[in-house]
């Protein structure tokens, strides 16, 4: 955090200003509830946003912290432990992958994404990919992994999401980067860092910021600053806004500006990190450098090659960008004759049938360009490998050179703080070490029945509060709750479990077992299909028999979600298979005893298979081409599966109002998931199968 937007601080309380000025304090327990105990209310009035809840406490407020002396104790404790994270040199990295003699096997992983999702109080991000991104980066602090991540600073966000007359309104608000917390990246020769980027015939410029992340540094490119053109200026104003022009030059800026950034910086990454095609453009600057350096077109490209991994995210041919050649030439013209080629020659490098007239797709550019690829589930890698097949035509589909690294969530930031609790005593201090080892965790099988109940439903209340405060409904807490949160896009079919009114009153409103549904999640401004999905969502809340017991909560942000995956009793998933490549959300519910209710799809295919116990699978295994009985099957075993099995587990009670049978599914779910499905394992996955291979 800028120190130009927090206030004045008493003396005492100058730790707070070291805290909130690394990202850390975000996903660590003391460092969360120290921050946010500070003024609840304005806490929760500013969904995090630092600058402007840290002037919102009145300054009576500080000055009755700065002498008292509880509060004090702790804030040395929590800068204390700052500290420590930061200067030690007990991590999974530095264990495994540093000599004697302190040599690092790597000097640096850059990792580019469009977006990165760190928390709430920084909305740079949309949805899943951000968020993955986030977690990557805090667990690479986590594990000692040396890492920066390279991004685009949007000014407006993606954007806010209202509701009126029944439908989703977009607002973009804006604010500066300081006020966002970021601050000016300084460049190797001392001066605030910026770089030069190529566009059309000319060239704009961007400044440079910086977010520390734990360990880790994250850089933002921002192109609107004085003395550029204004359409250059727009370029960082929304994230996945406007046209297909604002897109490719959005790409060009993260791309090439992301690796002049971090030679401005004084980087040197052994490893370039492609987290989806939209960052493909940098391959391209590694090629002018190389090809400046004087080493041969050939040679530069196989050594491009040989620094570069790419993870791609997707099965929908429309999450794949193309761009047509008029418009790539336009952009790219001076660039390009920099790297000797022709417009041809060029285009070819992204088209799936070099010679032809297609589109430039960036995927297939970051295919050809990298020495590794891999999906984010073991059922999207065979997917990818069947999707991309006709690149290889040597090769057998088994044989196609894109494997998979199973996506996982960041457990510090996801897992409740109660439950956190408890498996700290269950397995000592240490257990966040654990999570590099997707072994299951057998001794949470024995968790406390009465203590597990009790941390879950400490956060069940958290939600049912957010929720009053947020729509002014009060839910039952004894009620089965159930969560659906996620895009909006059709193929997710939002819309499932409401589509029948009749039925779903039925099974909400029964009076001895109540149900009750929260919603939250954006449609793509430009998706009117997923638009008239979240139209029907609400529409349902207010349907007789619903009302009150169907919820939208709007605006999803990290905060939302955090809430949902930690509060909720079962997470709804019923995406058209195979079209969901992970699914991250249902790996945070899951390490927080929420039991999964999903089509087997994504990462679902895999934790099922670990354990049956930790939810249900809904529907055929098998994908099917008449798309319409496919969603009548599945809706049908979607309600089967809620009347039938879960909700009748949930409400057997014993003696003492326990519910022993749905309380072994949770373990299970903790047991297997936490271990599994967290990105401290991931990302020792990418360290040691790509970063290093």
């Amino acid at each position: 955090m800028t120190d130009a937007h927090l206030p004045a601080l008493p003396d005492s309380l100058a730790g707070l200003r070291r805290i909130l000025g690394n990202l850390w304090w975000s996903w660590t327990p003391a460092a969360r509830a120290l921050v946010e105990g500070i003024d609840p209310q304005a806490w929760h009035a500013h969904r995090g946003r630092i600058a402007p809840w840290s002037h919102a406490v009145p300054r009576a407020r500080w000055v009755e912290l700065s002498g008292d002396a509880d509060f004090l104790a702790r804030l040395a404790d929590v800068e204390a432990a700052l500290d420590g994270y930061l200067a030690s040199r007990e991590t999974w990295w530095h264990r495994n992958h540093v000599d004697d003699a302190g040599r690092s096997k790597l000097d640096c992983v850059a990792y580019f994404s469009m977006e990165f999702g760190i928390h709430e109080g920084l909305p740079v991000y949309s949805g899943g990919l951000g968020v993955l991104a986030g977690d990557h980066i805090k667990s690479a602090s986590d594990l000692g992994l040396p890492f920066v991540g390279v991004s685009l600073f949007y000014r407006k966000g993606y954007f806010q999401q209202a509701v009126r007359g029944g439908e989703q309104v977009e607002e973009y608000p804006s604010q500066t980067a300081t006020e966002r917390g970021l601050r000016r990246a300084i460049g190797a020769g001392g001066q605030p860092l910026e770089v030069f980027v190529p566009l059309y015939d000319r060239f704009m410029r961007a400044e440079v910021w910086e977010a520390a992340v734990g360990r880790a540094r994250l850089l933002f490119l921002d192109t609107d600053v004085v003395g550029n053109r204004p359409e250059d200026r727009a370029l960082t104003q929304n994230l996945y806004g406007g046209d297909t022009r604002m897109r490719i030059c959005q790409e060009i800026v993260l791309g090439i500006g992301g690796m002049r950034a971090l030679r401005g910086a004084g980087l040197n990454p052994d490893v370039l990190h492609l987290n989806e095609g939209h960052c493909a453009f940098v391959l391209l600057e590694r090629l002018r450098e190389e090809l400046a350096g004087g080493l041969a077109h050939d040679l530069a490209v196989e050594r491009v090659k040989r620094q570069s991994v790419f993870t791609t995210h997707t099965p929908v041919a429309a999450g794949h960008d193309r761009f047509w050649a008029e418009l790539v030439d336009d952009c790219l013209r001076v660039y390009r004759r920099q790297l000797g080629l022709q417009a041809q020659e060029l285009m070819d490098l992204g088209r799936e049938r070099p010679g032809s007239s297609e589109p430039l797709c960036m995927t297939v550019l970051a295919l050809r360009g990298t020495r590794s690829a891999n999906g984010v589930s073991e059922k999207h890698g065979e997917v990818s490998r069947e999707m991309w097949a006709h690149l290889y035509p040597a090769c057998d589909v088994d044989e196609v050179p894109i494997g998979h690294i199973t996506n996982g969530v960041h457990a510090p930031s996801w897992v409740g703080p109660e439950l956190q609790a408890l498996i700290e005593r269950t397995l000592g201090p240490d257990w966040k070490r654990r999570l590099t080892d997707a072994d299951r965790m057998t001794e949470l099988d024995e968790l406390d029945a009465a203590a597990l109940w009790a941390a879950h439903a400490a956060r069940k209340a958290a939600l049912i509060d957010l929720v009053q405060r947020r729509t002014g409904t009060a839910l039952d807490p004894d009620a089965l709750l159930l969560g659906f949160a996620r895009r909006f896009a059709p193929y997710k079919r939002g819309d499932m479990l409401v589509s029948d009114l009749e039925r779903a009153v039925k099974l909400m409103a029964d009076a001895d077992r109540p149900v009750n549904l929260l919603y939250s999640g954006k449609a793509h401004p430009r998706d009117g299909h997923g638009k008239d999905i979240v139209g029907r969502v609400l529409e349902a809340t207010e349907a007789r028999g619903l009302a009150g017991r169907v919820v939208f909560l709007a605006d999803y942000d990290i905060g939302v979600g955090r809430a949902l995956v930690q509060g909720v009793d079962v997470w709804v998933n019923n995406p058209r298979r195979p079209r969901e490549a992970s699914g991250t959300s249902g790996q945070k519910v899951a390490m927080n005893g929420g039991l999964n209710c999903s089509t087997l799809d994504g990462w679902w295919i895999e934790g099922y298979a670990l354990d049956p116990l930790a939810g249900w699978a809904v529907g055929s295994p098998e994908p099917t081409d008449d798309i319409d009985r496919g969603d009548r099957d599945d809706r049908e075993a979607l309600y089967r599966v809620l009347e039938q099995e879960i909700t009748p587990l949930f409400y057997d009670r014993d003696g003492a109002g326990l519910p022993q049978g749905w309380i072994r599914r949770m373990r299970a779910a903790i047991a297997t998931g936490l271990p599994a499905f967290n990105t401290d394992r991931m990302v020792s996955d990418y360290a040691v199968k790509s970063y290093l291979g």
